[in-house]
C-alpha cells in the first residue's frame, strides 16, 4: 500500500513537471517592489533596479529562447512574476562595501501560484569595486540574478546553441544524401 501511494505521488510528479516544462515560460512586467521601502528611496530614482531587472531577466529569457517571453499580464500560461525584496544598496560605490539584492520569484500557471523562490546575490564590484558606482555594481549584480531566475524556470537552452546543431545536422543530412545520389 505504502508503494503504492509512493509510485502515484512519483508519477503525479512527473506529469506535473512534464505539463510544465511543455509550456513556454515568459516573464510578468513590470518587476515591482514587494514593498515601498525595499531599497532605499534615492537608489530606487538613481539606479532604476526593477527596469534593469526587467531587462536583464527578459532579455535572458530571449537569449536562450530566440524570443521574446514577456507579458503584461499574468492570467494566462506560465509566468514569472519578480519582486525587489530589498538589499544592501547604500551609495557611495565600492567605497561603503559589498552590495546586494535580494528577490522573490513567483511561478504562476493560469494565475494562480504554483511555487515560489528567493534569490540573492551580492558583490563589492570586482578588482576595480572601490571605483565603481553603487548602480554600477547592482548593474553587475541584476546581470547574475538573471541567469539564476532563468535557470531556475527551467528554461536551460541557449537558442543560438540549437540553431547550431540544427544547422550540423542538416549539413550533415545534405552530405548523405549528396554523397547517396553519387553512387547511383
Amino acid at each position: 500500500m505504502r508503494t503504492l501511494r509512493l509510485a502515484t505521488l512519483v508519477a503525479g510528479l512527473i506529469a506535473t513537471a512534464a505539463a510544465h516544462a511543455a509550456q513556454p515560460v515568459t516573464l510578468l512586467l513590470p518587476v515591482t517592489y514587494e514593498t515601498p521601502s525595499s531599497v532605499l528611496n534615492k537608489t530606487k530614482e538613481t539606479c532604476n533596479l526593477e527596469d534593469k531587472l526587467g531587462r536583464d531577466i527578459g532579455g535572458e529569457f530571449q537569449r536562450r529562447a530566440g524570443e521574446a517571453r514577456t507579458t503584461g499580464s499574468p492570467a494566462a500560461g506560465v509566468v514569472a512574476r519578480v519582486f525587489i525584496v530589498g538589499g544592501r544598496t547604500v551609495g557611495g560605490g565600492g567605497w561603503t562595501g559589498s552590495k546586494s539584492l535580494t528577490l522573490k520569484v513567483e511561478m504562476l500557471q493560469d494565475g494562480e501560484v504554483v511555487r515560489s523562490r528567493g534569490f540573492s546575490s551580492k558583490s563589492r564590484g570586482g578588482f576595480a569595486g572601490p571605483f565603481e558606482g553603487t548602480c554600477a555594481i547592482l548593474e553587475g549584480i541584476s546581470e547574475t540574478l538573471a541567469k539564476d531566475v532563468v535557470d531556475w524556470t527551467g528554461l536551460q537552452t541557449d537558442a543560438k546553441f540549437d540553431a547550431d546543431l540544427a544547422m550540423h545536422a542538416r549539413a550533415k543530412a545534405a552530405a548523405a544524401s549528396e554523397a547517396a545520389s553519387d553512387a547511383k
